[in-house]
């Protein structure tokens, strides 16, 4: 990568001096969306949050459910797992297509229909007698996890650009979608069984969906929407694909834990359901609101320190629980990585709409579709070493492991970096000087 290359450019503006922000000029073909108000659109933010908590509750629903499924249903350890992670990995890789289609079409037709197909799923999985019925409709059901792409690009497009990354730390906040699920789903569980209580989540995504098309608006465009070709072209730099992978290490890390932390209260420290649920929901709750800080520090201080900063916490938070600490402990330790991985997030996605502005859906997209691949790889990786070592602690491995290495990434690219920005300097210093 030479000092000379535009992509190699941009990196250094955006890694070696967050707080500069870059200066983006449309070319002469682009037409942009018209410029947003000044004012924080309070009213974008609050429906597409409440609309992606909702979605967010159903993408995660197999992770308290599936014991009861797999015991009514006597599925297999692989079949169930493959459930309970297949929503992840569909909701994650279609936040690509659905984000270029957000860029062009704008989220208020493509947000309600994906909670349509996702309430739809889950009445027809409470309808399933078989695992590979509830293969396929757990595909349809991760539909819910590609509602994430649609509001990043509905909050972005009516937040003035000073306000970014509050307005989405807000949104991302929709994650404790999560927290509702961890802590109202067991309850569910007990009085509906987990037919009846996937009718009700269906009932309520179709009222989200319905209370969504009414109350959202797209930006007007002041020209015609971006063509295929150019929301794609920033997919061809590598800033766009390292953020995902960070991402992958911050929030795929926190869809992980959300699926796995349970099995360990259960496992190793033999609470109850409910009571592992409640425990759970400690995390995800947390996690989940304080992205809201995470997109202030990422305002004031730039998304390279908050994201350094984030993994290598998550790494040196989780590592411990392996050790099968007393409960107390691992429950605090879970709680304080759970802070990291929400400031993280927020971090990460503070800038896509600074560089891309235009494309936010399409490098959204990729950045959120590779978190949630983390998210879909993670589990099935802590469920073959709980295999092989016998250990249910041993499960928070990977996640642990995942979170330094995004961190060693960073650094050795910053480093990599500010070793090219002197290069450049000195040749530009000896230029100006005419080689003296």
């Amino acid at each position: 990568m030479s000092p000379n290359d535009p992509d190699t450019t941009a990196l250094l503006v955006e890694e070696a001096a967050p707080q500069q922000k870059p200066t983006l000029e449309p070319r002469r073909s682009e037409k942009l969306p018209e410029a947003p108000p000044e004012n924080l659109p309070l009213g974008n933010i609050l429906v597409n949050t409440g609309g992606f908590a909702l979605a967010f509750a159903a993408w995660v629903v197999f992770g308290p459910s599936i014991r009861f499924i797999a015991k009514d249903l006597h599925l297999s350890v692989g079949i169930a797992t493959l459930i309970k992670t297949l929503p992840i990995l569909v909701g994650s890789t279609m936040r690509i297509p659905l984000g270029i289609v957000a860029d062009r079409i704008g989220a208020r037709l493509v947000f309600p229909l994906l909670l349509l197909g996702c309430g739809g799923g889950m009445y027809f999985a409470s309808l399933a007698t078989s695992g590979t019925q509830l293969i396929a409709l757990s595909a349809i059901i991760g539909l819910a996890g590609a509602t994430f792409i649609c509001g990043v690009q509905s909050v972005s497009s009516w937040t003035p650009k000073a306000k970014r990354g509050f307005a989405l730390g807000i949104f991302g906040t929709g994650n404790v979608g999560a927290a509702l699920t961890t802590f109202g789903l067991p309850l569910l569980l007990g009085s509906l069984a987990w037919r009846g209580s996937f009718r009700v989540y269906a009932v309520v995504l179709a009222a989200a969906a319905a209370g969504y098309w009414l109350l959202i608006r797209n930006v007007p465009r002041s020209g015609p929407a971006p063509s295929f070709r150019d929301s794609l072209r920033p997919l061809r730099t590598l800033r766009a694909w390292r953020f995902g992978f960070y991402y992958m290490a911050t929030f795929g890390v926190f869809v992980a834990t959300t699926l796995t932390v349970a099995d360990i209260y259960i496992d190793g420290y033999r609470v109850s359901v409910k009571t592992a649920g409640m425990l759970a929901t400690t995390f995800t709750f947390s996690a989940s609101l304080i992205r809201m800080l995470g997109g202030k520090l990422s305002d004031a201080l730039g998304a390279r320190l908050v994201t350094r900063a984030a993994l290598l916490v998550t790494a040196i938070a989780l590592f411990p629980v392996a050790f099968a600490l007393p409960l107390y402990a691992t429950v605090f330790l879970v709680f304080v990585a759970g802070l990291a991985m929400g400031i993280g997030s927020a971090g990460i996605y503070r800038y896509i709409p600074d560089y891309y502005p235009d494309s936010v859906g399409a490098v959204g997209g990729v950045v959120g579709a590779l978190g949630g691949i983390g998210g879909f790889f993670l589990p099935q990786l802590s469920t073959l070493i709980k295999s092989a070592t016998g250990s249910t602690y041993m499960q928070i491995l990977p996640l642990s492991g995942l979170a330094l290495l995004a961190a060693g990434v960073q650094f050795v690219a910053v480093r990599n970096l500010s070793r090219s920005a002197s290069a450049e300097n000195d040749w530009n210093a000896g230029a100006s000087t005419g080689g003296r």
